[in-house]
């Protein structure tokens, strides 16, 4: 056994034994708190242990969990010492750390990695939907940044599938036909922003592991398993949005004006 996978297998057996204890009323309720105040260093240990314990062993460290663990424990840690607030639920809030990896990857990584995000870019495809209008599919890239908030923009069906996804819609700017418009997007990491007339009716399917959902007033962080919402009008609106957003991490504003 690697002394990565080692360290792991002791920590759960320490919290295994520590919840065991406790039920048997053998220690009290109250050493938890006092716990709590060691799990930044523990998540720093075992970070550190990633990156170093492969090393010897002549191997590659783990860059990518080392580096996140080593972020999320060194923010916990400074949360106690009162330089910042961040929770352990705050977790989701470190995705744009997927953006700066992938970045440092393309810059200091092996060159493989440039061609493989190059045969993982999509090419745009027309087809007409079903009922003569046009329509757009995006096959799978790997980072997307789109914009659309020109005037008069034409609104239409889109359907893509990113690794990482930057969307910025503006409906008040847009011509929207009388039809329902589906705007499906999926991928890994999404950071959606909609703008939308406040009497356009529209509804929101969203399914992420986790991350920050606000649509006006409303607002959910966390996990985000099966969030749907429905304007009161779009049952029977002519003119509608369609929205399906599945994602490993979102952070999705929709705001009605």
């Amino acid at each position: 056994m690697s002394l990565g996978k080692a360290g792991m297998a002791l920590a759960i057996i320490c919290i295994g034994i520590y919840f065991f204890l406790q039920n048997l009323h053998i220690i009290s309720p109250g050493m938890m708190s006092q716990f709590g105040n060691f799990i930044p260093l523990i998540i720093i240990a075992f970070a550190l242990l990633l990156l170093l314990a492969p090393l010897l062993h002549g191997h590659r460290p783990h860059m990518f969990w080392g580096l996140l663990l080593g972020l999320y424990g060194s923010l916990l840690l400074a949360d106690q010492y009162g330089k910042l607030t961040f929770h352990s639920q705050d977790f989701w809030k470190l995705w744009p750390y997927l953006i700066v990896y992938f970045g440092l990857s393309l810059l200091f990584g092996h060159t493989h990695a440039i061609h493989h995000r190059k045969r993982l870019e999509g090419r745009v495809h027309h087809k007409m939907s079903s009922d003569g209008g046009a329509a757009w599919r995006l096959t799978e890239k790997f980072v997307n940044e789109a914009t659309f908030r020109s005037d008069n923009w034409m609104a239409q069906s889109l359907d893509e599938h990113v690794r990482i996804g930057d969307y910025l819609f503006d409906f008040t700017k847009a011509f929207i036909p009388d039809e329902t418009i589906p705007i499906h997007l999926s991928g890994w990491l999404g950071d959606i922003k909609i703008t939308v007339p406040e009497d356009l009716a529209f509804q929101m399917h969203l399914k992420a592991k986790v991350g920050e959902a606000k649509i006006g007033n409303n607002k959910q962080s966390g996990m985000l398993k099966n969030i749907s919402y429905k304007t009161a009008n779009y049952d029977e609106a002519s003119r509608r949005l369609d929205f399906d957003f599945d994602f490993q991490v979102i952070d999705l504003r929709i705001n009605q004006v």
